[in-house]
């Protein structure tokens, strides 16, 4: 059975790479994008989810998301992380498909009313419909099969300040109150996602095995792999969203540890995700009411590596059963 997933995503390199690794893997089954701010503006990731729907040829849902954080003002979006349309400068035809009519905060729990346990929300953006859908509805938490989001940092430095992860310093306060809730939540860190450095070879290889696809990410990765050569020294980019979906496909290229998850929502160390492990004891009583949930913390690289490229090829071993 496939997993039905809804990605809510901030579209983005790393998300594009993600949207074509959903769309392309036998044991997923993509309902719809949710849009967030993050990478870019809300309005510029709704009109990037509706052109790559159009590129992709796929009939998943788009719903428009939160247009600013819970709280706090918005931070500046990553222009010069993605580009300033979030795709690396590539520009796609524009779409004639229009959102949903329902928000995305909304969408999420309508669409959990309608297949109650059988959604995996894939997170990989600030964390702000996820927060909304709690505030309207509560018992959306009884209904999601499993919440799994790319953000944090665990014991690894942040990429945005010394200790917090962008999509969570985007929106701590909301990233705390979908942390603080009780239902299935898996976070993939940055411990599990800087350790993935996908070449330009690697790209270029891709070209070569699916033209269409591969064409796409080889040239929006170029604008990324850029910035990860001037900021951080890399031979390549990290795909750091697909890591949400991957835990879907493949759990067992990760170490997992269970614990309660909270954020700073103030201070220098706004935005920093903190991981109390579960057996560990903490003088504040707030971590003992606080929900379990799963971090992952290490990953089989060279596994993730090869399992996205032989999706996004067409080859993965399920394409042949």
């Amino acid at each position: 059975m496939k997993h039905k997933v809804i990605l809510d995503t901030d579209p983005g390199i790393d998300d594009t790479m993600a949207i074509a690794y959903a769309i392309a893997h036998p044991q997923i089954e993509l309902l719809a994008l949710t849009t967030i701010f993050g990478n870019v503006s809300v309005e510029e990731s709704t009109d990037n989810a509706l052109r790559l729907m159009d590129f992709f040829e796929h009939d998943a849902d788009v719903a428009k998301g939160e247009t600013r954080p819970l709280v706090m003002a918005p931070n500046p979006h990553s222009y010069s992380v993605h580009g300033s349309n979030g795709l690396g400068e590539i520009e796609l035809p524009p779409s004639n498909r229009k959102p949903v009519g329902l928000s995305g905060a909304d969408y999420l729990i309508e669409k959990t009313r309608e297949l109650p346990g059988e959604i995996d929300i894939c997170a990989v953006g600030p964390l702000t419909n996820l927060a909304r859908a709690l505030e309207r509805d509560p018992t959306i938490v009884d209904r999601v099969k499993s919440v799994i989001i790319m953000g944090g940092s665990i014991y690894r430095p942040g990429n945005i300040s010394p200790v917090a992860e962008a999509n969570i310093w985007n929106d701590p306060h909301a990233a705390d109150a979908v942390f603080a809730a009780d239902w299935p939540v898996v976070l993939a860190p940055l411990d599990v996602t800087t350790p993935v450095v996908l070449t330009a070879s690697f790209f270029e290889d891709l070209r070569v095995e699916n033209p269409k696809v591969g064409t796409l990410l080889a040239d929006i990765a170029k604008f990324y792999t850029r910035f990860y050569r001037s900021h951080s020294g890399y031979n390549g980019c990290i795909p750091h969203d697909v890591m949400a979906l991957t835990y879907l496909t493949a759990p067992g290229v990760y170490m997992q540890k269970r614990g309660s998850l909270a954020v700073a929502t103030e201070g220098p160390a706004i935005g920093q995700t903190i991981f109390q492990p579960a057996g560990k004891r903490a003088a504040d009583p707030m971590w003992a009411a606080r929900p379990k949930h799963i971090a992952l913390l290490e990953i089989d690289a060279d596994y993730f590596i090869g399992d996205y490229f032989t999706t996004i090829a067409g080859r993965h071993p399920e394409y042949d059963k």
